[in-house]
C-alpha cells in the first residue's frame, strides 16, 4: 500500500472534527488543530515519503501551515511575523539547495 499525502490529510481533518463533536475542542481549537496536524503531516510526508524533488516544497509548506496554526496562542501580528519568517527561511533554503547547471 502506497502512502499518499491525501490519506494523511484526511486523518488530520477528521480527528479534530471528531474531538469537536465529542466536546473536547471548541471551534477555534479545532481549526488550530487541523492546521497543526496538517502542517506536521506535510513535514513528515516530505521527509519520510515524498519524492526527492518535492521534499523541500512539502517541508516548507508544512512549516508555514504550522506557523499559521499558532493563531490561537499568539496575537495575530506575531502569527503574521512567524509566517513571514518561515516563508523567508523556506526561500533561503530553496536558494541554498538549488543546484546551478554549468
Amino acid at each position: 500500500m502506497k502512502i499518499g499525502s491525501g490519506m494523511g490529510l484526511i486523518v488530520c481533518i477528521l480527528v479534530p472534527i471528531v474531538l469537536l463533536l465529542f466536546g473536547v475542542l471548541d471551534e477555534l481549537q479545532t481549526a488550530s488543530a487541523i492546521l497543526l496536524l496538517g502542517g506536521l503531516w506535510a513535514i513528515a510526508f516530505g521527509v519520510l515519503f515524498g519524492k526527492a524533488g518535492n521534499r523541500l516544497y512539502n517541508v516548507g509548506v508544512g512549516i508555514v501551515v504550522v506557523a499559521l496554526s499558532t493563531f490561537l496562542f499568539f496575537p495575530l501580528q506575531y502569527v503574521a511575523g512567524l509566517v513571514l519568517i518561515s516563508v523567508i527561511a523556506v526561500v533561503l533554503a530553496s536558494v541554498a539547495t538549488t543546484r546551478k547547471k554549468p
